[in-house]
């Protein structure tokens, strides 16, 4: 795969008939210093806490990279589930893909470690799986012509920049050493949406998606998710309802730190008053 995404979000752009199409900036979707924090649920059981943080720190070596930071931690109080994840991505705002990926997962007693990394001069990825407890390495390969994908938290970002839709993006996904895809649908209309850290409901912007592949944490998620965005420009991930192993997970958006960001609320307005208006 070596086409950029890039390329793919600058064709998108082209063939949109309005601005309301385009993709969001990546300037304004990502930025350092931001802090999200949800709650996952099952059923009326709290699973645990996803937390993602974007930082700019001296591993990033050009200038418009970024490293994102996903933690998964379970609910200490449930005894039969035992989660700690620590995934870590830099990301490229220019193109919006994954330079090199480290992660530590833990679940119960086992302890995996995941690399990997591009190499845009030779137009491959090393990938590299390790038993963490007993140093093993499990797996490493090297996956030739692959140079263009996200992964967890750098496919969190694309969703953001596409969330203004409408139409289906299909995103080439590096997961558990293999690549795929997944599937972004985005219809472009308006709702307004309850959680718990408001008082008054959050304007969003709902999507669809499809992983086409397993893996990638150690919950298992895989197979159909929905999403629901905030209708601004900052693009802040409000609620996703997603399949894994245990079933249906909601995850919820109860704290965050983003300078100068206010969740959006308000009356809907129509993707034809939105258009005459100039905003989306």
């Amino acid at each position: 795969m070596k086409r950029s995404l890039v390329v793919l979000l600058t064709a998108l752009a082209m063939n949109s008939p309005s601005p309301g199409n385009e993709p969001l900036p990546a300037g304004n979707v990502v930025r350092e210093g931001e802090v999200l924090q949800y709650k996952v649920k099952w059923n009326f059981f709290r699973l645990g806490t996803v937390t993602l943080r974007t930082i700019r720190d001296s591993s990033c070596h050009e200038p418009e990279d970024i490293k994102v930071t996903m933690t998964v931690e379970s609910n200490p109080d449930l005894s039969f589930i035992w989660i700690r994840e620590f995934n870590e991505s830099v990301v490229s705002t220019r193109t919006l893909d994954s330079k090199r990926f480290h992660a530590r997962h833990r679940n119960g007693e086992k302890y995996t470690e995941i690399w990997h990394t591009v190499d845009t001069l030779n137009h491959c990825t090393y990938y590299r799986l390790a038993d963490r407890t007993t140093g093993t390495t499990l797996v490493a390969d090297t996956l030739r012509g692959v140079e263009s994908f996200v992964e967890g938290p750098s496919l969190f970002f694309v969703a953001r920049c596409l969330s203004c839709g409408p139409g289906t993006k299909h995103v080439p996904t590096l997961a558990a050493g293999q690549l795929s895809s997944t599937e972004l649908t985005f219809g472009g209309e308006r709702e307004l949406i309850d959680i718990g850290a408001l008082e008054s409901p959050v304007r969003v912007r709902k999507f669809l998606g499809v992983a086409h592949w397993n893996g990638g944490t150690e919950a298992g998620m895989g197979g159909d998710f929905t999403g629901w965005i905030s209708d601004d420009d900052a693009a802040v991930p409000i609620v996703s309802e997603v399949k894994v192993l245990l079933g249906s997970i909601r995850l919820e958006l109860e704290s965050w730190s983003r300078p100068g960001w206010v969740p959006p609320s308000g009356q809907l307005i129509s993707s034809k008053e939105a258009l005459l208006n100039g905003t989306h």
